[in-house]
């Protein structure tokens, strides 16, 4: 009886570590968000968004466009390209109609938002 005891005990035991330290970690979305606006605030629909790193030509892993919509937004949606675990994500270049605007620094896992002027 003893034994039954002390077996069922840690078997229980077992499962509760396998539960607590078995991961329920969701990854987040990556998401940029570039509004743009004119000079006089309005916002500007159909314009051309693209992040691209430009200090190194020959690095193709990061080259995305996008057109604003209605909102003036572009939004980019990075979680093929965020691995879990990963420390930081990228820096890259804002281009607008073909412009170099300013860089922007992409966080893991958060929504990264800008507001360009042109």
């Amino acid at each position: 009886m003893i034994f039954k005891t002390s077996l069922l005990r840690l078997l229980f035991l077992t499962l509760m570590a396998t539960f607590m330290f078995s991961s329920c970690y969701k990854k987040q979305d990556t998401i940029v968000i570039i509004k743009v606006n004119d000079s006089t605030g309005d916002v500007v629909i159909g314009a051309i968004v693209r992040l691209v790193w430009l200090s190194n030509p020959q690095s193709n892993r990061i080259d995305v466009e996008a057109e604003t919509d209605p909102q003036g937004q572009a939004v980019f949606n990075f979680n093929d390209l965020f691995q879990s675990g990963q420390a930081g994500f990228a820096v890259l270049d804002c281009l607008v109609n073909g412009t170099v605007m300013k860089v922007i620094q992409i966080e893991e896992e958060v929504t990264t938002q800008e507001t360009i002027t042109i």
